[in-house]
Order: structure tokens, then C-alpha cells, then sequence
């Protein structure tokens, strides 16, 4: 049983029946290309419009610009938003204030003149704050006019369809991450005021976000980009895994992180005999062509790592493709385990960490109690 706790303790029992209404399928099934698609974070350059809200709908109209390397265009569409979000009165604001949008794409750059864009879009969702929106009846007019052409002699009309289905597929996986955090507890971080999402996994407290907490010198955005540490936290060696959680809150001991995978899937003969369950730890983004279930509500994003190679060399690498967390160390014993799993990995593994792999960067969870 895997429970969720707000006060009161909900439960929902994983007998071969998802904890979650869940979508089927990644958005590049759709396009019968699986595996073949992204899913990026762009920048929008100026303001974002918004029009009038339709309140029994919940639907509000926007529009924007992108121009941010390979992307250049205006979209505009129509996104599903709660009337609560609308009623807070700061909507609009935190919108303007995010200024980013997420692109799914197929990554086939194409010369039109001088310049090299990317035009083969299959949707396109707007970030506002922590939650992202799908935008249905999706128009899009691109910057340069020979990539525009393109756009409507080849996929404006042709694939119009297989937009409104991803479009469809984001809305449905943006409410399976609000009925997570809806059954979810959460935790104030008193030394920055950062909120992170928890979940109650056979009685222990477990971060459900990456930590995102700075520690100079040993904390970094991939690629030094601060969108991503906004998505999934920051990278952190050893040294700054061990000071990232909380008081209160510890780096996972590798025997933390097998109880918890032992509560979430419930094969207490070992995680090794359960079949594929990594899918339903990996969020439903942030995975190159799409990503998991999330049916544990573990949300576990790519987060790549940083290369550390020699004395000065740096490189950030596998975003989309893997994610790993660092374990404590288990008493005298200086073995250091890595929790980890890729973007075609059926379950979550350990990795012995060299000595000389202990500066690279990887992502940290955090769990309660001593």
C-alpha cells in the first residue's frame, strides 16, 4: 500500500489496479515515431496575451512568441485551466513572470535560406509556475517565411489531427500530476522557502521532487540553465548531496532507497523480480519521447548528470535520457551506491560509485527521520 499524506492519510492499494487514472502512451506514438521525439523547454520572448476566460469551459485563450535558438515562432491556442487558478488572481502574472514554454518536436533541423529552425512541431504547452498547459487548437506562424511556407504546404493541414491528440495526451498527464499533488503532503524548506511535493511509502517520508536547495560550490544547473533546476533540481556531488537535505530529512542509506522501491512495488521476494516498474516511477515529461506512468507519484524526471573529466574538463550529459540519485554512506563502510535509471530502463538500479566519479553531479531525494 502506498499512502499520501495531508493530515489525514489516504491510501490507495497497488494490486494490479493503477493508483491513478494514467495516460496510455507517449505523444510520438501518436505519430507511429516512438521514441523518435523531444520535448524541450524554450524561452517566450516578450509578453504573453491572454483572452478572455471562458469560466464553464475553463478555457483560456493565449498567445506568445518563442525565439530561442532552433525555435522561432508565434502560438496561439486555447488552454484548460481550473477556475480556482483563475480565482487566485495571480495567474496572469505568473505566467508572464515563468515566460517559458515546452515543445514537442521532432529534432530534424531544416535550412531555409541562412538560417536553421525547427519546424516539425506536434504541440506546444506553456508553463505557468510549477504547472504546465497544453495548448489545444494549436496555430503556428513561424518567423522566417520559407519555414512558414513550409509549414502550411506539409504539416499545418496534414497533421492537424495528430496535434489534437498530443494536445489531448498533455491535458490528460497535466491532471494526473494535479491529482498526485492533490493526494500528496508537502514540505517548506525553512532555509530558502522552496515547497516539495511528499509522499508516505510504508510509513517513511519521501521527497517526491528533487532537491533544489543551493550549496556553493557543490550545486549546479544542467548546463547551467536555471529552467532546469525550476524542472528538476539542481546536480550535486558527494560533498553537497550530503549537505542538500533539510534538518530533519537525510540522504536516502541504500537500504532506504530498497525499502522504498520494495513499499512502492510491493515484491517483497526483491526488486529484481518485479518485472517493469521503472515506468511507473518516471514522471510523464521530461523523458526524450515522452516518459513513464507516474502511477507511484515518485515523479522521477531525467535529470542527466555533470561530468567531471580530469582536473578542469566539465560536461553535462544524458538529459532525457537518464537519472540518477546519490545514496548516503552505510556506517565505516566508504561504499557509495548510485540509484539510477535510463530512458529504456525497466527498473531502478544501484551503481558503485569510483572514487574518481565522486565529484560528478547527480540528483538528490531526501527522506524524514534519523
Amino acid at each position: 500500500m502506498i499512502c499520501f499524506s495531508k493530515k489525514v492519510f489516504a491510501c490507495v492499494t497497488l494490486m494490479g489496479v493503477a493508483a491513478f487514472a494514467v495516460p496510455p502512451k507517449t505523444w510520438d506514438a501518436i505519430y507511429k515515431a516512438e521514441g523518435e521525439g523531444d520535448y524541450t523547454s524554450v524561452k517566450v520572448s516578450g509578453n504573453i496575451r491572454m483572452g478572455k476566460y471562458t469560466n464553464y469551459k475553463e478555457v483560456q485563450p493565449v498567445s506568445f512568441k518563442v525565439d530561442d535558438g532552433l525555435f522561432s515562432f508565434s502560438a496561439s491556442g486555447n488552454m484548460t485551466v481550473p477556475a480556482d487558478k483563475i480565482e487566485k488572481g495571480n495567474f496572469y502574472g505568473l505566467c508572464n513572470s515563468t515566460k517559458e514554454a515546452w515543445v514537442s518536436y521532432f529534432n530534424k533541423p531544416m535550412t531555409f535560406g541562412k538560417e536553421e529552425k525547427i519546424v516539425n512541431i506536434a504541440g506546444v504547452d506553456l508553463a505557468c509556475g510549477d504547472d504546465v498547459y497544453a495548448l489545444s487548437d494549436l496555430k503556428i506562424k513561424f518567423a522566417n517565411p520559407k519555414a512558414q511556407e513550409y509549414w502550411v504546404a506539409n504539416l499545418e493541414g496534414r497533421e492537424k489531427y495528430l496535434r489534437k491528440q498530443v494536445a489531448e495526451l498533455r491535458t490528460a498527464e497535466q491532471q494526473h500530476h494535479a491529482d498526485i499533488r492533490s493526494m500528496s503532503s508537502s514540505f517548506t524548506d525553512p532555509r530558502d522557502g522552496q515547497v516539495y511535493r511528499t509522499i508516505k511509502v510504508e510509513g517513511r517520508e519521501w521527497f517526491a521532487q528533487n532537491v533544489n536547495y543551493e550549496v556553493p560550490g557543490h550545486s549546479w544547473c544542467y548546463e547551467d540553465k536555471e529552467n532546469y533546476c525550476t524542472r528538476s533540481g539542481k546536480l550535486y556531488d558527494l560533498e553537497g548531496a550530503r549537505q542538500a537535505c533539510p534538518a530533519g530529512w537525510h540522504l536516502p542509506r541504500d537500504r532506504e532507497w530498497m525499502d522504498m522501491l520494495v513499499g512502492l512495488t510491493k515484491c517483497y521476494e526483491g526488486v529484481d523480480k518485479c518485472g517493469k516498474f521503472a515506468e511507473k516511477m518516471k514522471a510523464t515529461t521530461g523523458w526524450h519521447g515522452g516518459g513513464g506512468t507516474d502511477e507511484y507519484g515518485f515523479s522521477v524526471y531525467s535529470s542527466g548528470y555533470r561530468k567531471v573529466i580530469g582536473k578542469s574538463t566539465v560536461r553535462y550529459e544524458e538529459m532525457g535520457e537518464y537519472a540518477g540519485f546519490w545514496s548516503a554512506q552505510n556506517g565505516r563502510n566508504e561504499t557509495i551506491w548510485l540509484w539510477s535509471m535510463g530512458r529504456m530502463s525497466d527498473q531502478m538500479v544501484r551503481q558503485l560509485v569510483p572514487n574518481n566519479a565522486k565529484n560528478n553531479a547527480y540528483s538528490v531525494r531526501c527522506i524524514n527521520g534519523n
